[in-house]
């Protein structure tokens, strides 16, 4: 992680996506600069990783682990993702990457989370009984689940999963998505990754110090950071890109 002054809190007006970002402690990511092309992965042989592992394989294309930032959450981390949530729009890879030993990925519907104490898991999820980390007991819960899905598919995902009907929905403290995929619902539905690390540091302002954040978490958004600057210096510097109507004037989707 490297130094520096805390990190602001998040994206507003006054400040820019590039500019939160960039407060980040993040490591450098000299490995991902080496990667210029699409690359298939070393152990199932696909094409579909750009930079990163393959879902499956969490192998890293041509490089050492020691390249890549590895995070301990201070409480387990399962995210359930929809099978028809594209892998390759999906940033909850993200986490288990980045945090291999406390971060599990489950596949709906085939796959189901099955709790022995359902009652220790939290689900992050924004509904009229979910509660902050602020109004939870930190010793009532071990483990926090995340659905990862377009918001028709999260809502399914809760509806049709008894297992998830038992667990307890805690929520965050709403933000301004950072995310580089237009969406036209809100501004505030965030990205997958973004809210896995919006949760942990609110954990830790919750729990784990009475001072301002000091960034432990923010190697989380190590990939989301790169390929935010990536797309944004791609279109920067191709000046023969044709600009839709989602690449509204004034937006953080594309800067230029």
């Amino acid at each position: 992680m490297s130094e520096g002054s805390p990190t602001i809190e998040s994206p507003s007006p006054e400040v820019k996506a590039e500019d939160y970002l960039n407060s980040l402690k993040t490591d450098p990511a000299p490995i991902l600069d080496k990667c210029k092309v699409r690359l298939c992965c070393p152990v199932c042989n696909t094409g579909r990783s750009l930079k990163y592992y393959c879902y499956e394989c969490f192998e890293i294309l041509g490089s050492s682990r020691e390249e890549i930032p590895s995070l301990k959450l201070p409480v387990k981390l399962d995210i359930l993702k929809h099978e028809k949530e594209s892998d390759s729009k999906s940033t909850a890879i993200h986490a288990k990457i980045l945090a291999p030993e406390d971060a599990e990925i489950i596949l709906f519907p085939s796959q189901t989370p099955q709790y022995e104490n359902p009652e220790r898991t939290l689900l992050l999820y924004p509904s009229e009984d979910a509660l902050t980390l602020n109004e939870i007991d930190p010793t009532s819960f071990d483990r926090i689940l995340v659905v990862d899905g377009t918001w028709s598919q999260a809502k399914i995902m809760v509806r049709d999963s008894p297992a998830l009907q038992k667990l307890r929905k805690v929520t965050i403290k709403p933000r301004k998505t950072m995310f580089w995929r237009y969406q036209k619902i809100s501004e505030n539905y965030l990205s997958t990754i973004e809210a896995v690390y919006y949760l942990y540091r609110e954990y830790y302002e919750a729990y784990q110090s009475d001072i301002a954040y000091d960034g432990r978490y923010d190697d989380l958004l190590f990939y989301y950071k790169y390929f935010y600057n990536l797309i944004q210096n791609h279109y920067k510097d191709n000046s023969r890109i044709k600009f839709t109507s989602k690449h509204r004037k004034g937006s953080d989707y594309i800067k230029y």
